[in-house]
This record gives C-alpha cells, sequence and structure tokens, in this order.
C-alpha cells in the first residue's frame, strides 16, 4: 500500500473513451448544446452568403436596376447581424455549458479526495493533488471553452463553404479535397505529440506547485539552514522542465499549422489556376466564378484556427485523463451498517498483523491488547516501531492484513466509517489548524454548530480560555496558514479543546506534549489529565515521564509487543522498557535519577590486531615475510583492477549517473575502517540541513532477492548485518543490493531524495559519483601495503590521492596530505536480532 504510485503517470485514455465520460456530463444541458451549435451554424453561413452576395453583385454590373442600390447593401447588413447574433449566442452557451462541466468535475475531484484511502495520500506529492485541482482543471476548462467554440464555430464554417463550393463546382471543389489525406496524417501525428507533451507539462506543473509549497511550508528551516540557494536551485530546475515542455508544444503547434497551411494554400493556389480552364468551369458565370474564389479564399481563415486547436484539444484531453484518473480512484471501505450513540470504549486487538504492501515485512505481527472502558494505556518503544500504525488501524485510516479489531465487542469493519470515528477524538504533535477563525478550528466538522458557551467552555478546560479572551476579535479572530499566528502551545491546546468540545468516548494522544516549553507543557499536560478522565485513552510516547501513570503500559519494537506492564513493573524487570527508562534519565555521571546504574562504557584496545581476524589478516598487518610469495596473485589482482577502472574512465564499459548526487563513502581495504558510523553522521548532517537522504548498501551476508527495501526491522539474515543499523541508526530509507546501479534506481523510484550515499561503494564504478571519501583505520593503517591475497588492499595506495576526501579513523596516518580524523569509540555491543544490549 505504502508503493509509491506516479500521480503524473496517470493512465492515457483513448480519446473516444474520453469524448463519451466527457459527453455525460452534458446531461440536461444539450438543448443549450443544441442551440449553441444552431448558433454558431447561423454564423457561418452568414460568412459564406457574403461570397454569395459578391458574386450576384458582380453579375449585376451589367443589368440596369434601381433595386440594386439598397437591395444588396440590406443583404450585407443582414448577414452581418445573422452572423452576429449566431455568434454571440453559440459563444455564451457553449462557455455556460463548458464552465459548467469543469465547475462539476473540479467537486468530483475534490470529493474523491475526502474518501480516497490514507495510502493515496503517502503515495502521492502533495504539489500533484493541488495541482491537479488548479492546473489540471483551468486545462480542462480552456479546452471546453476556446477549443470547443472553434471547433463549433470554424468547424461550421467549414461545412458550409465547402457545401456552397460543391454546389457552385462539384469538380472543382473534388479535387481541393485531394489535400485531405495529407492534413489528417499532419493532424494525427501532432495530436499523439500533443499529447505526451501535455501530459509532461501536467507532471512538471505538480513538480513547481510541489516545490513552492514546500520552500512556504518550510521557509523558517530553509532560512535558518540557508537551504534559500538549495530551494532556488531545485525550483529553477522543476520550472525549467515546464519552460522546455511548453517549448516544445509550441514549437509541434506552430509546425503542424504552417504545415497544413501549406498544404491548402497550395489546394487553393490550383483551384485558382484551373479555373481558368474552361473544361473544368463549364457554363460558370464571372459571378459564380468569384464567388467560388471568395468562398475558397475564406477556407484559409478556418483550417488555421482549427489546424491550431488541435493542441488545445488533446491538452485538454491529457488534462481529463489525470482528472478521471483521481476521480476513478477506490474510496474508503465502508461496508458496514452498524451503529451506535455512544460506544464504551472497551477495545481489542485480536492477533492483529499490517503490512504497507505485498512483499514487505509486517509492520506489526502478532498484536494483542485489551482495552477496559475508561482505561488508560501507553504505547512506547523506539521511532518506526509501529505504534502510530497501531492506533491507525483503530480508526480505520488502515486495514489489518490479518485478525481483527473490535469495540464493544463489535468488528470496527462492521461500523459505519463515520459512527467510528464519531467515537474518537485524536490530539497529536502535528496539529493541524485551518486558515479559518478559531471558532471554527475548535468547532470543526461535525462540531460546527456548537454555541460559543460549549467553546469556550471546552477552551477553558484546555487551559486556553485566557488566551483567547484576550485576542483582539477573539474566537473571529483569523488564524492564518495552520495557525502560523499561534505558539505552539496555544496550538497544541486549541486541539485538545477540538478533543474535548468533540466528547468522544475514546481518546487517542500521539506525542501530544513533546517539543514545548516547560510552561506549555505544565498547561497542557493539566489539559490532557482532564480530558483523559472517564475516557478509555491510548497515549503514544517517547518521553516516558508522561505514560508513568498509565494502567498498562506496552513496549512496541519491531512490529511487535515485546514488554507490558505498569510503570514500576517495568522498571524493575531490566527488560526493554527499562533500558529505556535509564537511558533518557542518566545524568552526567552515568546515574539514573532512580539510583540505577546506567550502561557501561566498553573500552575496545584497536591495537590488538592478534584478536582480529584469520592467520593470513593479521600476517597482512605484522608485516610478516610469508605473504609475500603470494605476490604474483597480487600482480596479477593490480592489473585486472587498472584495466577494470580504465575502461569505466575511457568509457569502453557503460556507467550510469543519478539525477541526483551521490556520495560514495567506501575504503580501498578489507576489512572493517569505521565507513559506516561516517556514513551515519553524514547522513544525520545532511538530513539536519534540510537534505532528504537515501541509502544503498551491498548488504553483506545477506541471504534475500535483490533489491531489497530494508528498514531498522529488517532481519540481519535477509539484509545482512550494516544495512539495518543504518536504517535504524538514521531512518533514512536503505536499500540493499550488490548491483549498485539498481539499488539506487530502486531506491529513486520509491523515494523523493535529494542525495545518495553509497556506503562501501568505492570499487563499483558503474555507479557515477559526485563525491568520493575513503574511510581508512587510523591504527592499523594499509597493512603492508600490498595488494590481494599478498596484502589487505583492494586498489593501490595512490587510490587514496584520487579521492575528494581521506578520513582516518582513530588516529592520523599521514598517508596524503589534508586528511581528517573521526573518532568512533564503541560503548556497546547491540545483538542485531533480538536488538539487546550487551554489557
Amino acid at each position: 500500500m505504502k508503493s509509491e504510485t506516479s500521480v503524473s503517470g496517470s493512465p492515457s485514455t483513448g480519446d473516444w473513451a474520453l469524448y463519451r465520460r466527457l459527453l455525460r456530463y452534458l446531461k440536461g444541458q444539450w438543448l443549450l448544446f443544441f442551440v449553441a451549435v444552431i448558433g454558431f451554424l447561423l454564423g457561418a453561413g452568414a460568412e459564406a452568403f457574403f461570397a454569395q452576395v459578391l458574386g450576384q453583385v458582380v453579375d449585376s454590373f451589367d443589368t440596369d436596376s434601381d433595386i440594386h442600390i439598397w437591395y444588396f447593401p440590406s443583404l450585407i447588413v443582414l448577414a452581418a447581424l445573422v452572423r452576429a447574433f449566431g455568434s454571440i449566442t453559440g459563444e455564451l452557451l457553449l462557455s455556460r455549458i463548458s464552465f459548467r462541466v469543469v465547475h462539476i468535475l473540479r467537486c468530483e475531484l475534490f470529493d474523491r479526495l475526502l474518501v480516497v484511502p490514507s495510502e493515496f495520500f503517502e503515495a502521492s506529492a502533495q504539489g500533484q493533488i493541488v495541482s491537479r485541482l488548479t492546473f489540471t482543471t483551468a486545462q480542462l476548462r480552456d479546452t471546453a471553452t476556446d477549443a470547443l467554440k472553434i471547433i463549433f464555430q470554424d468547424g461550421g464554417k467549414l461545412v458550409v463553404l465547402l457545401a456552397f463550393m460543391f454546389w457552385h463546382n462539384r469538380l472543382l471543389t473534388a479535387i481541393f479535397l485531394l489535400v485531405t489525406p495529407l492534413v489528417g496524417g499532419v493532424v494525427r501525428y501532432a495530436s499523439k505529440r500533443f499529447r505526451r507533451i501535455s501530459e509532461r507539462i501536467q507532471s512538471s506543473m505538480g513538480d513547481v506547485t510541489h516545490v513552492a509549497s514546500e520552500a512556504v511550508t518550510g521557509y523558517r528551516v530553509m532560512r535558518a539552514f540557508g537551504g534559500e540557494k538549495y530551494e532556488r536551485g531545485r525550483f529553477l530546475l522543476a520550472s525549467d522542465r515546464n519552460r522546455r515542455q511548453n517549448l516544445k508544444m509550441v514549437a509541434t503547434k506552430a509546425s503542424s499549422a504552417q504545415v497544413i497551411q501549406v498544404f491548402v494554400a497550395v489546394s487553393i493556389g490550383g483551384l485558382i489556376g484551373l479555373v481558368f480552364q474552361p473544361d473544368i468551369v463549364g457554363a460558370m458565370t464571372r459571378g459564380e466564378l468569384i464567388t467560388y474564389i471568395g468562398l475558397a479564399g475564406l477556407l484559409a481563415s478556418p483550417i488555421k484556427r482549427l489546424s491550431d486547436v488541435n493542441a488545445r484539444l488533446q491538452r485538454g484531453l491529457a488534462a481529463a485523463s489525470d482528472v478521471f484518473w483521481q476521480i476513478d480512484q477506490d474510496a474508503e471501505r465502508n461496508e458496514g451498517t452498524h451503529e451506535g450513540d455512544r460506544v464504551s470504549g472497551h477495545v481489542e486487538f485480536r492477533n492483529v498483523s499490517f503490512r504497507y504492501s505485498a512483499g514487505e515485512h509486517d509492520a506489526l505481527s502478532g498484536i494483542d491488547i485489551t482495552i477496559q472502558p475508561g482505561q488508560t494505556i501507553a504505547l512506547v518503544g523506539r521511532s518506526g516501531g509501529g505504534k502510530s500504525t497501531l492506533v491507525s488501524l483503530l480508526a480505520r485510516f488502515y486495514e489489518p492484513t490479518d485478525g481483527e479489531i473490535f469495540l464493544d465487542g463489535v468488528p470496527v469493519t462492521q461500523y459505519k466509517l463515520s459512527n467510528l470515528r464519531q467515537q474518537i477524538a485524536l490530539v497529536s504533535q502535528e496539529v493541524v489548524l485551518f486558515n479559518d477563525t478559531l471558532r471554527a478550528n475548535v468547532a470543526y466538522g461535525s462540531l460546527g454548530d456548537a454555541s460559543d458557551d460549549a467553546i469556550f467552555e471546552a477552551l477553558g478546560r484546555a487551559n486556553a480560555e485566557e488566551f483567547v479572551r484576550s485576542l483582539p476579535n477573539g474566537l473571529d479572530t483569523e488564524l492564518g496558514d495552520n495557525g502560523v499566528l499561534l505558539s505552539g502551545g496555544q496550538r497544541q491546546r486549541i486541539a485538545i479543546a477540538r478533543a474535548f468540545l468533540k466528547n468522544a468516548p475514546l481518546l487517542i494522544l500521539d506525542e501530544a506534549t513533546s517539543d514545548l516549553d516547560t510552561e506549555s507543557e505544565r498547561l497542557i499536560q493539566n489539559a490532557i489529565n482532564e480530558v483523559m478522565r472517564d475516557r478509555t485513552t491510548v497515549v503514544i510516547a517517547h518521553r516516558l515521564s508522561t505514560v508513568e501513570k498509565a494502567d498498562v503500559i506496552y513496549v512496541v519494537d519491531g512490529g511487535a509487543i515485546v514488554e507490558q506492564g505498569r510503570h514500576d513493573e517495568l522498571v524493575g524487570r531490566d527488560g526493554p522498557y527499562s533500558a529505556l527508562y535509564r537511558s533518557q534519565f542518566e545524568d552526567d555521571d552515568g546515574v539514573t535519577n532512580k539510583g540505577t546504574q546506567g550502561p557501561t562504557l566498553i573500552e575496545v584496545d584497536l591495537d590488538s590486531h592478534e584478536a582480529r581476524g584469520s592467520m593470513l589478516v593479521r600476517a597482512w598487518y605484522d608485516n610478516s615475510f610469508w605473504p609475500r610469495i603470494l605476490q604474483p596473485f597480487a600482480a596479477l589482482f593490480g592489473w585486472i583492477v587498472r584495466k577494470r577502472r580504465r575502461r569505466y574512465v575511457t568509457g569502453w564499459s557503460s556507467s550510469w549517473r543519478a539525477p541526483v548526487p551521490v556520495v560514495v563513502v567506501g575504503n580501498i581495504s578489507v576489512g572493517g575502517t569505521g565507513k559506516t558510523p561516517l556514513v551515519i553522521w553524514l547522513s544525520k548532517w545532511l538530513m539536519a540541513g534540510g537534505q532528504r537522504v537515501g541509502i544503498v548498501s551491498r548488504g553483506y551476508g545477506g541471504k534475500a532477492r535483490f533489491p531489497l527495501r530494508v528498514n531498522n526491522d529488517s532481519s540481519t539474515e535477509d539484509a545482512g548485518d550494516e544495512a539495518p543499523m543504518l536504517a535504524a541508526r538514521t531512518g533514512c530509507p536503505v536499500v540493499v543490493d550488490p548491483d549498485r546501479v539498481r539499488a539506487v534506481k530502486n531506491l529513486l523510484s520509491m523515494n523523493q531524495i535529494d542525495v545518495v550515499i553509497s556506503d562501501d561503494g568505492l570499487q563499483h564504478y558503474a555507479l557515477e559519483r559526485d563525491i568520493e571519501i575513503a574511510v581508512v583505520d587510523g591504527n592499523r593503517g594499509l597493512g603492508n601495503g600490498r595488494l590481494l591475497p599478498a596484502g589487505p588492499l583492494r586498489e593501490p595506495p595512490s587510490r587514496l590521492a584520487e579521492v575528494d576526501w581521506v578520513v582516518a579513523n582513530g588516529r592520523a596516518t599521514g598517508l596524503v596530505e589534508g586528511e581528517s580524523v573521526m573518532k568512533a569509540v564503541a560503548t556497546a555491543f547491540v545483538n542485531l536480532r533480538s536488538h539487546e544490549r550487551v554489557s
């Protein structure tokens, strides 16, 4: 379910299928549509009538009649009035119809957003969704008005003019129509190209909207971390892509239109030449010849506009395809019929498991929880353990893969969604406030008819009444985008007031007191204690001080419940909860506030090479003589290494450059050098600067099929030992594959990434890189300096002079100038399967 869905890549639909579907929206408008078409045909007929009158004028030069003085001018004025009436009627009625169709489609598009599953929003970029509601529907509007107007107005002119020409001379008109297949071929080719480019324009416009939206939303982080240049670069890239696609559209439009014009001009020129052939002209009078040539001349203007309309039409059809793709998304499952006025709050999870998509590991596995009415339970554990996913299942934002969830003894799937969610109030760390009045934000949705007295009562219980009454406009204060005019603590108290006003029997508190100052936390904690009273409450928290009074605490790790009990029981067990508690309450001396001894610092003697590796490995670093007998093999290995690298440098072997920067962190020797700790540090440093980081690794020791997406719960048997540790310590998406190019492509296809870090990929030259970092063990150095198998080196020592950055782990080596030194000190050993710490 969490697999990426390409929003911009909505499936193309056949033109006729789109036409038929759009025509359904004319229901109730067919009479107006018919009158509009009649109006355009009247205008077209009046224009052709001008040419007919011109021919009659020419034939009347030889007659002497006073009637012509007023007859012909009257005909011309009458034709002009008919043309004006028909054109105005057609354009106004068609515009009314088209704007109504677009309005209905836009409303259907938004209505579908209100019912699609949570997975849709997680798989779709926010900018693409907003762009579809704004830019894409605007494209459809342009098509529905301008394009249809041209089709009916100028198409009608073309039909009427050709009919008049055919009536005057069938042979000449048939010859003129010989150019039709050529025009049709150009239109067919241009249509396909217009459609492809239109879809790319919509996609690129979505990217522009997405980047701009992120920059506006995160402007404080951007300025605090000096990200203006980076965001400007992102916006320029997105805007430039949109510019290039629009240029392609203009070039195709201009070229196809002019080619068609040339074909038509050649045909008209041929007609004019043929009118001087008596056998073809027959008994046509001079006036009829003038009329015929005039009709042929009038063809140029509608044909030109019709050739231009193809671009508008294809742009609109591409927009319609994209809009219909979203409208056709499945709604949330809502098959339940059970409704309850107010549940007691008895909740039961029975052997519940959940995975985001097929092929992934379970995010939750075998969850069994029973919550009595009015009871408070807490979910604690490391980030990514599955706590928030668990409560999302209760509100049916997701559906369990296995097992069932019961509310008052009834499966939640049997409840109507609206009734189920009416029983639940949510207060989360990420408070959502709307750009509306304070009143509308507290009395939101189904609470909209609440009185001011009820709102102030809720605000008072949330410790928010005082600051609300101090505002100049009180409840009518506009809060700005996401409550930007309020402080973090004030926003949180507004969210709690909303929960008070809803008065739901079930309450979910998701990190509701994190990231607040002491005074705000005190006020909010008091408000939370009040709102929890007489309610079934589920608390998610990382700060264990907020859950000490919970009736039952569940420790969730790796998608499973690993421990449960009351606070004092769990602290005394010396299990995962106790370890979490100690880690949060250590003082500078390593002793917890409860007097429990904290983790012990484990000293590691990095100089004791005797304990490291096999006899051959020890010989490499002890400068033993006997590995030199392997020098012939080392020479052969060196020749292979140099030849392989030369093939990539010279282009004989193909390499691939990722669309985002790639940083390679590796070493030129076998064995551990400390590169993985450096990758962890580098990832966190980049993320602190606002970069979205992804990591690829070879996955030593793994048995899985590749590429394999890794998280901190992945098995070491599948992904090796390094990749799960990288995922756990960084929180970045990690992909394991010996083929680094394939790994990066998979990583980019599933995630929005700004920088890729390749862990131990220095020798994988098929993946082009922007920065190379080599890590050297400062204590062991390069051993005897020989290549494998006579020494520990994968590449010659001279390779260090070619990388961008050399980092020595432990102490300086002096191998290159300007090397940096880092120190990685082990503080504990962790079992990667059980995540237990060994002291």
